[in-house]
């Protein structure tokens, strides 16, 4: 099905602007899906959100991805990005799809950092939605971000890395991804895993059993935390954003496999 693609822009809240792209099909839908991208990345993930809203078009769902502030086109500095300013960027994205496509069933799909944040919004705002999707979810901020970490002991921060804190106000956690202060007390308190019972919205998780960024233990115990109905689909031999190893721009035909196979299940099953 053909589809028209427009670079637009999400006004945040706290008044800044976040660049977007909205993709429809050509016929008027009724389903439409907010894309939320990972940390450190851009609203395309490399290319696979580029290819997801195109096969999502192609089976008549609309779909809108956003580049987190601090990241991309979109105004605002990484180390200021919270999960709280995520979960009311989604709010303002979600209203935004919504009103440019006149669809009433509104679906959610967050990948990797992104999709702990979607499934709780899922939980605090059920009404919002009508379907969620986790790809490689991150759903343990405080494992990946702290205890995963020999600069932090016993929740307390080394010396050296204290003073890179106060001296540039932001931790560089990699190479494309800082950590602001606020962040870093945030993920003590925000567990995802504690309201995977809450949320109403059927999902489908999809998780690679060979993710060593984000191991897929997480997804497999999440997935045991619903009350709603929740699919789990493991991509056999699959690393982080569903590729092989190594493969930061997927030009291996097998990681493009994996993300053909990745986009057919999620536009099979938002159509279901």
């Amino acid at each position: 099905m053909p589809s028209n693609s427009t670079i637009t822009h999400v006004r945040t809240l706290d008044g800044l602007y976040l660049a977007a792209t909205l993709v429809t099909p050509d016929q008027p839908t009724n389903r439409a899906v907010v894309l939320v991208h990972g940390g450190g990345v851009t609203r395309e993930e490399g290319g696979f959100f580029t290819r997801l809203a195109a096969g999502l078009a192609d089976a008549g769902i609309a779909s809108l991805r956003f580049d987190l502030r601090g990241h991309g086109d979109s105004e605002g500095r990484q180390e200021e990005l919270t999960m709280a300013a995520t979960l009311n960027d989604i709010r303002v994205s979600i209203t935004h799809l919504r009103e440019a496509t006149g669809a009433s069933e509104i679906g959610l799909c967050g990948a990797s950092f992104a999709g702990g944040i979607c499934a709780y919004y899922a939980a605090k705002r059920p009404d919002d939605l009508s379907r969620l999707v986790l790809l490689n979810p991150q759903v343990d901020y405080k494992q990946r971000t702290i205890d995963s970490r020999d600069y932090w002991s016993n929740d307390v921060i080394s010396d050296e890395r204290a003073r890179e804190l106060n001296d540039t106000g932001a931790l560089q956690f990699k190479a494309d991804l800082k950590h602001g202060r606020p962040f870093l007390n945030e993920v003590f308190w925000f567990r995802p895993m504690d309201v995977l019972s809450e949320i109403k919205a059927p999902t489908l998780i999809i998780h690679g059993n060979a993710d060593t960024l984000v191991p897929i233990d997480g997804s497999r115990e999440a997935a045991t935390k619903f009350t709603a109905p929740v699919e789990f689909v493991e991509i056999e031999g699959s690393q982080h954003g569903f590729a092989v190893h190594d493969d930061p721009q997927y030009l291996n035909p097998k990681s493009q496999e994996y993300q053909a196979e990745v986009i057919e299940t999620v536009a099979r099953w938002l159509n279901a």
